[in-house]
Parts: C-alpha cells; structure tokens; sequence
C-alpha cells in the first residue's frame, strides 16, 4: 500500500505475501536481482511448472492474465503472474481499464509482479511520464510500488565493499565511491567489474590504479538519453546531465562520441522503420550484438516521434563539432564550452 524504495523493499519481499508490485526505474541490474529474489520466495523453482505464469507486455491478453491470477496454487502455497517490459504508453484505454480492474481484486493466495525498466518510462531524469505516473500511483494504492533509482555513490560504495569483501578482496571507502561514480552505480555494470576486479587483485586490495586500468567509464546509456533529449529539445536534462558527466571527469570528446553513437543508432532505426523492417531486421542488417537489442528497441520506439531531417541535420553538427575536438586547440574548458553549444545548435534545429 505505498512507494517505497529497494532498501525497504527487503522486508516486504522476505515477507512474501503481498499481493502486487510494480517495479520501475533505471537501475535494472539491481530490479532484475530483487525480482528474481522475490518470484523464488513466493514459487519455489520445483513448484514453477504449474503456479509461475510469465507474459509479454507486449502481447498482453488479459483475460489470460485474469485466469492466472484468479488460478488456485497447485502443490503450492502461492501462483505468480510476471510481466516484465511494462510500459503504460502501450496498453490502450480499454486493456487498462481490464488490467486495472484485475489487479483491484488480487486472491490472498496470488502475487502479480509488474516491471518497467529503462529509460521509455520516464519524462524527465526523475518523473515518470504521465501514463506510467498514474499506473504507479494505481499500484501503490492496491499494492507495493518501487522505484529502482540508481543509488547514491555512498550507498553503491559499502555495497561494493561488501561484494568485494565476500571474494576475499578490500577496497577503501574512497575507491569504492570512486567506482561508483565511474559507473554511475549502474548494479549490471558494478557487479561485472566487481568480479573483474576481484579476479585481477587475486586477494590483494583493490586499487584506485587497478579500476583506472580495468574499468571504463559508463556513459552508453546516457548518450542515448542526451540523444534523445537533444532531439527532443529538452534543455534542461541535456546541460544538466552534461555538468554531472564533466564533474565525473569525463572528456568533451567522449560525451560527443556516446552521443553520436546513440543518434546513429536512432537513425539507423528511423530508416529502417520507415521501410516497414522489424527491431530483428535491423539487429542483423547492422550486424547489433544480442546485448544491443534493449537499445536497438528504444531506438525504434523514439524515432517514430523524430523527423529523419532533423536528424540528419544533427548529425551534422555532431560531425563538425568532432572535427573541430579533435583538431582545434581549445582552452581550458574550451572543448566543453563547444559540447554545450553543439548541444545548443543541435536543439534549435527546425525540420
């Protein structure tokens, strides 16, 4: 009955007899880890085959979801609807009037988990857009709703500690804040270099020189969110988000270069939409890693609302303000002086 955050989350999913919750937010690595923590309490692994009931988002039939929830545990204490990818944008009026309805009458002996990952589910860089905002609302007044926002550096710090610790590996309270904030305490990414570095130390303490050497700084995901908001116009999230990039010590040239990437990426999948191709044609005619598919999907969903001109006109600027980085002597604090005003240029353009 309330939003809460990961951390009180615990108690509840130890409990294991809530009846719904909807989980959204950016960290998915640490979503993906309570989510599957939380569907092993409530169906034991051996007891899955009858009471686990998965579905698409996507391709969501309510009135199959409604014989899930309403079905009777089989050699079982609980049954469990799953349905990740949520995105509220998607669900007409009338399918969510049904999930609505459904989801108000939950049996004692039923847990549905909802969950909405990534970027599509936001307006800004804290508040969901308005559809997903009142279905959140919905869910927190009939059952659990949970922002997976990624963690304070503090926060990620002693979790990283802690992982470390377990592998027979130290780390000062400064270097773990330190890695961190290199990955902008993404929980996937934290814990892929966690093990990497644990291997490495083999047992001696974690350096700030091993993560320098190791671990590279994770800015993918938010090119595409500055791609998308350049293309969007939203000034606000794009300077803003860029002051917190420069204040990680990241370089002009590299928040360019994610950037640029990103909007390709929406590019490649404008044309491709536009000549009736799938996500799955553009993955192999542009030879996408399978670990690409997530950003190969929100690339094909915003290029709809995105005029193929302005982004080639953006393209443009990014092209000569690359050029410019990369043989233009500049200032201290010159090259991101000419970010922002590519940034600047790139949003007045008109179609």
């Amino acid at each position: 009955m309330a939003l809460i955050s990961p951390s009180d989350l615990n108690k509840k999913v130890s409990q294991g007899d809530e009846r719904l919750f909807f989980f959204y937010g950016r960290d998915v690595g640490n979503m993906e880890k309570v989510t599957k923590k939380l569907i092993s309490k409530l169906v034991p692994k051996d007891a899955q085959t009858l009471n686990f009931h998965p579905f698409d988002a996507k391709n969501l039939d309510t009135a199959e979801l409604s014989d899930a929830v309403l079905a009777v545990p089989m050699f079982a204490q609980r049954v469990c609807a799953y349905i990740p990818g949520f995105d509220a944008n998607a669900v007409n009026a009338e399918d969510m009037e049904a999930i609505k309805s459904i989801l108000s009458d939950i049996p004692d002996t039923t847990t549905v988990v909802i969950c909405a990952d990534g970027e599509k589910v936001f307006k800004s860089k804290k508040a969901l857009n308005p559809k997903n905002k009142a279905f959140a609302d919905f869910c927190a007044k009939v059952g659990t709703a949970c922002d997976f926002a990624y963690r304070r550096a503090n926060d990620m710090g002693k979790y990283i500690a802690a992982e470390l610790a377990r592998s027979g590996s130290q780390i000062s309270n400064y270097d773990a804040q330190y890695l961190a904030n290199r990955l902008l305490s993404d929980t996937a990414l934290v814990e892929n270099e966690i093990e990497k570095l644990s291997a490495y130390a083999d047992g001696a303490p974690v350096t700030r020189e091993m993560i320098d050497l190791l671990v590279a700084p994770k800015i993918e995901s938010d090119g595409f969110a500055l791609a998308v908001n350049i293309l969007r116009g939203n000034a606000k999230f794009v300077f803003g988000r860029i002051d917190e990039l420069v204040a990680q010590r990241l370089e002009a040239i590299e928040i360019l270069g994610t950037i640029s990437y990103s909007i390709m990426d929406i590019y490649r999948a404008k044309l491709g939409r536009s000549s009736g191709k799938t996500v799955e044609d553009i993955m192999k005619d542009f030879a996408y890693p399978a670990y690409k598919k997530f950003a190969v999907e929100n690339a094909f969903s915003d290029s709809s609302r995105i005029s193929a001109e302005r982004i080639r006109k953006t393209l443009s600027i990014l092209c000569d303000t690359d050029l410019a980085l990369k043989t233009k002597g500049f200032a201290k604090g010159g090259d991101i002086l000419a970010l922002e005003e590519c940034c600047a240029k790139c949003m007045a353009v008109r179609d």
